[in-house]
């Protein structure tokens, strides 16, 4: 309708055309550059710093090895000595360390697979020229082989992302749709999303496709927690700040979040700045116990229980009280 928006801008032309033209414009511009900068900082030339490696020998044997990696990759491992081959295997499958070293002969290398590729080629890569120099040809032995329904180790990554982005949708769709709706039933709302998205993420992940073979329950408990740990922030943020919430949820849990997910590479594998967010934003802690709960004795999954629980029960609280001091204050 021809004048309507500078109508809803008290008849201010600059105001109609910034917030009805400008602002919509430069806001999904920033959101777009925010996820290239933020990806390619990440990710372009990705390597490990101090990522955890081990070395079964004698004090004098880890020394070397130590020595070697940090002439050829410095600051990419931390290395520490490991007792013996049966500890070697346990610590790989625990996910204590990401690569075992047997000096031999022959030499060996014990990698879990599902780490990823990209874990798995910086770690041939770097202890091939060790067991070269020592006179032997490494032999790779893989123990946690990659579920047969995804083999390039994305299937956990896009699981989350899908339940992230689904979250923010969420977030911006029951304040759009209700923006008075009382909390109760917008809870039920947020429960409603995370049971679906659980199960039908899970059926396709787990069932159809067995790229996270976790088991059905398992898998749908944690994407259902993961996407309440999404949707309640979400619905926080926009009730607090309006639309303007769609800018910070984008970048805080669509970007930084799934960024930060350890989907693609471990946290060794992140700049400094964003580390730190892997074990406290939803994606990563979920993404975590995915990976834990397929591949590593259940690593992560009780840290995800009450950390995905915390990122629901918090924002709801606030909201609940936000609207109760709204009651009280209102004329």
């Amino acid at each position: 309708m021809a004048g309507a928006e500078i109508e809803r801008s008290q008849g201010s032309v600059p105001k109609a055309v910034l917030r009805a033209i400008g602002v919509p414009a430069l806001v999904a511009t920033v959101i777009g550059l925010a996820f290239v900068v933020v990806f390619l900082d990440a990710f372009h030339a990705a390597q490990p710093h101090d990522l955890p490696v081990g070395v079964v020998g004698d004090a004098g044997q880890v020394a070397q090895v130590r020595a070697a990696l940090d002439q050829a990759t410095p600051g990419h491992f931390a290395v520490q000595g490991v007792a013996d081959e049966t500890a070697a295997r346990a610590a790989v499958l625990r996910h204590d360390l990401y690569g075992v070293y047997l000096p031999g002969p022959p030499p060996r290398l014990l990698t879990a697979g599902a780490n990823g590729q990209g874990v798995t080629t910086t770690l041939t890569g770097a202890f091939t020229p060790v067991a070269q120099q020592a006179g032997g040809q490494l032999q790779p032995e893989d123990l946690r082989p990659l579920a047969p329904g995804d083999s390039r180790g994305l299937g956990i990554f896009y699981a989350a992302f899908g339940v992230v982005l689904g979250g923010f949708l969420f977030g911006i769709q029951t304040y759009s749709a209700a923006p008075k709706l009382p909390l109760r039933w917008r809870v039920v709302s947020i429960l409603l999303f995370a049971v679906v998205s659980g199960l039908l993420v899970a059926w396709a992940a787990d069932g159809l496709f067995a790229a996270v073979p976790a088991g059905f329950g398992t898998v749908a408990l944690l994407v259902g927690l993961l996407a309440l740990a999404v949707a309640a922030p979400a619905a926080l943020v926009l009730r607090t700040i309006g639309s303007a919430g769609t800018f910070v949820t984008s970048l805080g849990l669509v970007i930084l979040g799934n960024a930060s997910s350890t989907g693609n590479l471990p946290a060794a594998y992140l700049p400094p700045w964003l580390e730190p967010l892997s074990s406290l934003l939803p994606p990563g802690v979920a993404v975590r116990a995915l990976r834990g709960a397929t591949y590593f004795a259940d690593d992560g999954v009780a840290r995800a229980y009450w950390v995905l629980g915390l990122w629901t029960v918090v924002p709801l609280l606030l909201i609940a009280g936000l609207d109760a001091f709204r009651r009280r204050t209102a004329p």
